[in-house]
């Protein structure tokens, strides 16, 4: 099964999922990804009590941090946050980083959420919701033809890599490459 959260990752470089997937590496995350995982849980507590009126959803059912996996798709992953309403499943990502608007990565991350949360609760899926923790601003995403294409696009090359079992090219750049957990393994990038 291919980690939905690997879609995020190969458009920031298609070799972390080489490294992931193909490899016995046990990268060292920087402190970021500690704080980001210290926010999930601290997210996931007090959406316990939370009611999320401003997104304006009427939901009969909260779902927190579940494990999806969808065998026809081949793609696994841990929704942070779901509301289920009679016809209709919304994901909410939280992510721990500083941004003014979506990163399209975050996007189509959260495409893949809700695909996985669609086919599991057989309910539609036309909207999603990103929050950041530099503003707590909350984010509604549209779904649209083109992120579903996308989402799809980025998936076959995936499976590509993962087929050819063979280090893909990388585009990535210095910027990109310092905060990469992999940086150790890739001496051919400088």
């Amino acid at each position: 099964m291919i980690p939905i959260n690997l879609i995020r990752q190969y458009t920031f470089c298609p070799r972390i999922v080489y490294y992931n997937l193909l490899t016995n590496i046990k990268p060292s995350f920087p402190r970021q990804v500690s704080l980001g995982s210290d926010y999930h849980i601290l997210q996931e507590k007090l959406s316990v009590n939370r009611k999320f009126k401003k997104l304006n959803i009427q939901y009969s059912e909260v779902i927190l941090e579940k494990y999806i996996e969808n065998e026809k798709l081949n793609i696994c992953g841990i929704v942070d946050l779901a509301l289920l309403s009679d016809d209709e499943v919304t994901p909410i990502e939280f992510k721990f980083v500083d941004s003014k608007k979506p990163s399209y990565s975050h996007v189509l991350q959260l495409y893949g959420y809700g695909i996985l949360l669609s086919e599991k609760y057989n309910k539609d899926f036309k909207r999603a919701f990103i929050s950041y923790s530099n503003n707590m601003k909350i984010f509604k995403i549209e779904i649209t033809r083109k992120i579903e294409e996308d989402f799809f696009n980025v998936l076959s090359k995936i499976v590509k890599i993962v087929d050819a079992n063979m280090l893909p090219e990388s585009s990535a750049d210095e910027k990109k490459c310092s905060q990469c957990e992999y940086l150790n393994y890739c001496d051919d990038r400088f």
